[in-house]
């Protein structure tokens, strides 16, 4: 039987009742098939994919896909120059410094930063156009009516049910739901050791005091 966002739908109104206030019938399929996937995959790192875009000489700067939440430290972040694959290492823009960055000098591209939450730098820009490959950790397709799953649906659903639940408790300020909280953080917990291969564990590169 496949999950898909009515059979998650029906598992939370167990769990509720019925009883819940806050949420409407479609605020709540959006809190499904949306946040809660959203908030597993940054749990999780997972689910993955590459991002390619073609750069022109002497670029540095690129944006990130709207469905990107982080780089994928787990696989290498490449550039293809004149026929030739680079690997890039990432590197805080602070130990770049910052007037390096402002005023580059074009050559082999060999380091990549966070510039914003997504805006990704390069550093130093090619001396010609590249092609440059981001491996990247995505939101979960989001599930906009019944029958839709997802890439987290099959392994993850109970998960995605005991988060909305307790987010649903939180909202009518019912005690109960940090008990749900509990039972999410346990299922993450589990997820992670039965399928750690899967979302393989990595740094977190977001833009912080480490990385600006």
């Amino acid at each position: 039987m496949a999950i898909d966002r009515h059979y998650i739908f029906d598992k939370v109104n167990f769990f509720l009742k019925k009883e819940n206030k806050f949420f409407t019938s479609s605020e709540l399929h959006m809190t499904i098939g949306v946040d809660s996937f959203r908030r597993i995959g940054e749990e999780l790192n997972y689910p993955k994919t590459n991002y390619s875009s073609i750069i022109a000489s002497g670029e540095y700067q690129i944006s990130t896909p709207s469905d990107f939440i982080k780089i994928d430290q787990n696989h290498e972040l490449t550039v293809e120059l004149s026929s030739t694959i680079y690997t890039l290492e990432p590197k805080t823009s602070k130990l770049i410094g910052r007037q390096n960055i402002l005023d580059p000098t074009n050559a082999i591209p060999q380091n990549y930063y966070m510039e914003t939450e997504s805006l990704i730098g390069l550093y130093p820009p090619g001396n010609t156009s590249m092609i440059v490959v981001i491996p990247y950790v995505k939101y979960a397709t989001a599930l906009s009516s019944d029958t839709d799953t997802n890439e987290l649906t099959e392994n993850c659903y109970m998960a995605a049910v005991y988060w909305t639940v307790g987010e649903c408790m939180l909202k009518d300020n019912d005690e109960r739901f940090a008990t749900y909280m509990q039972l999410y953080d346990r299922e993450i917990l589990r997820l992670k050791s039965k399928y750690g291969e899967m979302f393989e564990e990595d740094k977190d590169l977001m833009p912080d005091d480490r990385y600006l």
